[in-house]
């Protein structure tokens, strides 16, 4: 028996074609919007970079180009190793040593935090826990002087170790993401392994650590990035031209002798837009390394209220 076919009428075609132009409508909207976005953002890094491999004329040109004619990269060398800026690569050092510090404690105090507030029981702990969560809505120049006050009472200042110490004592959004990280795994877990004879140290240790590097990772990559371009606490903190950060070396370029630059083909944009660059190329190579573990974090429920 042969079943002829009928054929679609034109109704049917304009509605197929209508749902098909509205699918390929609602994916090409928000992939525009967002393109949009991301160049808006890419800008001002790639006049960054692109500025950093210019020299003084190609800078000063009466109409700038967004991409060098002629790159070098003398920039880079000129803040390196120019007489006058020798304390610059000891600044970088400083950066990593109190980032790299700064990470370590955040990360071990938030997730021992973080568990406590969330697995443990004691008399006040709600209570506790929101006033520690309030603090993440006082901005840190609201407390500048009485943390000054705080550390020189310490003899913590002009110290990149003081600096490090009072970096991980910022703990409120970081215990606040290891805490719904915490919340967000099952308890039969917990339960299985106190019957098996576990004490609380080998329930975290064991059990629960291994189950939060997510929420670790978010902890490590927002403290990294918070702790590796601070500027004003640490030009609060910090007198001695070495022992400042790169973040501050970089905004005192501008404060610099002319005569530095006078005799040479760079000047102090150039030399300011190069040491940007150093100053934000770990946080992206740090971002990309961990980004996988960023997302994953985010999706064991890092951020989840």
């Amino acid at each position: 028996m042969i079943v002829k076919r009928e054929r679609p009428g034109v109704l049917d075609s304009w509605l197929a074609v209508g749902v098909i132009r509205q699918l390929r409508l609602d994916r090409l909207l928000p992939n525009v919007v967002l393109t949009v976005i991301v160049l808006i953002c890419l800008l001002p890094v790639v006049w960054a970079v692109s500025s950093s491999l210019k020299g003084a004329k190609e800078l000063y040109q009466a109409v700038p180009s967004l991409l060098p004619a002629h790159p070098t990269l003398g920039n880079y060398t000129f803040i390196l190793t120019r007489r006058g800026m020798e304390a610059m690569p000891q600044n970088l050092l400083n950066s990593i040593e109190v980032s790299i510090s700064t990470l370590l404690l955040t990360v071990l105090l938030a997730t021992m935090a973080g568990y406590g507030f969330s697995r443990l029981r004691f008399p006040g702990r709600d209570g506790l826990f929101y006033a520690i969560t309030m603090l993440m809505f006082v901005p840190r120049a609201g407390g500048l002087m009485a943390a000054y006050e705080l550390m020189a009472f310490l003899h913590l200042r002009n110290s990149d170790w003081g600096l490090a110490l009072a970096f991980s004592g910022a703990l409120s959004i970081p215990i606040f993401i290891m805490r719904q990280t915490f919340l967000a795994l099952p308890t039969e877990l917990e339960e299985a392994a106190i019957i098996d004879g576990a004490n609380p140290w080998q329930l975290f240790t064991r059990i629960e650590v291994p189950l939060v590097t997510g929420g670790m990772v978010v902890v490590a990559i927002l403290t990294f990035i918070t702790s590796w371009g601070d500027y004003l606490f640490t030009l609060t903190m910090i007198d001695s031209p070495e022992k400042m950060t790169l973040s501050v070396a970089i905004a005192a370029i501008s404060d610099w002798s002319s005569a530095l630059f006078q005799s040479s083909a760079f000047a102090t944009y150039g030399a300011q837009a190069a040491g940007q660059v150093l100053l934000m190329l770990p946080v992206i190579v740090v971002f990309i390394l961990l980004q996988r573990w960023f997302v994953r974090g985010l999706q064991e429920g890092a951020l989840k209220l």
